[in-house]
């Protein structure tokens, strides 16, 4: 490190304001200590809570070994992202108000401030040479602290508002999304299910969530693929969908996760508030494969029944695992649910 590498990193604030203003945002304390402009760009940085993640980086590499052992299990690997993939503030923020207006976020940056992050302990020396007030943060390990800088929609010659104008920011947010474990065993025939509700906890929002599977369908995805990619051929819409050597990897991927004469399970159900994940029971229990080849494609399902039994928007959940074309009951796992706030 040298100190043009520091210099290149440090913000030059044309004209700034200091409000070191403690706030609230989707339920986490937050600081916002500075408003600055450089050249024609108004950005808004603000500060927060990180959680010590030495416990998960451990966690990572104990799994990562595991891995390269073919040791790991799919459940293993599915629960390990939980932990890796909540949604921080910079995801949630959308823009400020300000004496009624509203000023949207053009881009967003930001991170831990680990040893090695320059920018965001530059901008921290840069605030504690104008005295500002770190508040709540005074006393948090620098490495437990987050930095968010938000860039504001616009071209700015001048600061268009004053600290007291300040006094009446607001915050814009947008719904919060949760990844959490639902972890419950679910055993039911292949088609109709009896529509009754079930329901799982949501520790992050502090309440329960209903759900109904309406059916648990299977699918010949391979068929249908190969029925698509035939279609548009003879459409002569090739060129602008899959090529020849596209439609290889494809179809090896598809025989992959459904073999000829084997089958995929469409749970079709119903929850307002989420997005269920379901998998297999022999899906999870098996060794996750290194794959490296570069090329992945993303099947999603998608239900022909608009409504469900209990009036609502029906969802589907496509599992990528082959099952017995003639299965008549499946042991299913709901391992993960995404829950809006």
């Amino acid at each position: 490190m040298t100190i043009q590498d520091i210099r290149c990193c440090m913000h030059k604030f044309e004209e700034a304001l200091y409000p070191g203003m403690e706030l609230e945002i989707s339920g986490e304390s937050a600081l916002l200590a500075v408003i600055f402009r450089e050249e024609n760009r108004l950005t808004l940085c603000l500060f927060a809570e990180d959680e010590d993640v030495t416990e998960l980086q451990e966690e990572r590499v104990k799994m990562e070994k595991k891995r390269r052992q073919g040791t790991l299990t799919l459940w293993e690997e599915k629960m390990m992202e939980l932990n890796e993939g909540e949604r921080n503030l910079l995801e949630v923020i959308r823009g400020i108000r300000i004496n009624g207006k509203e000023y949207g976020f053009r881009s967003g940056s930001g991170g831990r401030m680990e040893e090695y992050n320059l920018e965001g302990r530059g901008i921290v020396y840069q605030l504690m040479f104008h005295g500002v007030s770190f508040g709540f943060l005074e006393k948090r390990p620098l490495s437990m602290v987050q930095y968010l800088l938000m860039e504001l929609e616009g071209e700015y010659e001048k600061m268009p508002f004053s600290e007291e104008d300040l006094k009446t920011l607001e915050i814009i947010t947008e719904p919060r999304h949760y990844h959490i474990p639902v972890n419950q065993s679910i055993k039911a025939a292949v088609g109709q299910q009896d529509g009754k509700m079930q329901k799982f906890y949501c520790e992050k929002l502090q309440r329960e969530i209903s759900y109904c599977i309406n059916y648990i369908e299977l699918a010949d995805t391979l068929s249908e693929m190969k029925e698509k990619y035939n279609k548009l051929k003879a459409e002569q819409a090739s060129e602008e969908g899959f090529s020849q050597e596209d439609y290889k990897l494809l179809m090896d991927y598809i025989q992959e996760i459904c073999p000829p004469g084997m089958r995929n399970l469409q749970i079709e159900y119903e929850c307002e508030e989420a997005s269920l994940e379901f998998y297999t029971k022999k899906q999870l229990q098996e060794k996750v494969k290194i794959h490296t080849g570069a090329t992945a494609f993303f099947l999603a399902g998608r239900s022909a029944r608009k409504e469900g039994m209990h009036g609502k928007k029906m969802k589907a959940c496509f599992i990528q695992y082959p099952v017995e074309a003639d299965i008549s009951e499946v042991e299913l796992e709901l391992l993960r649910a995404f829950v809006q706030e």
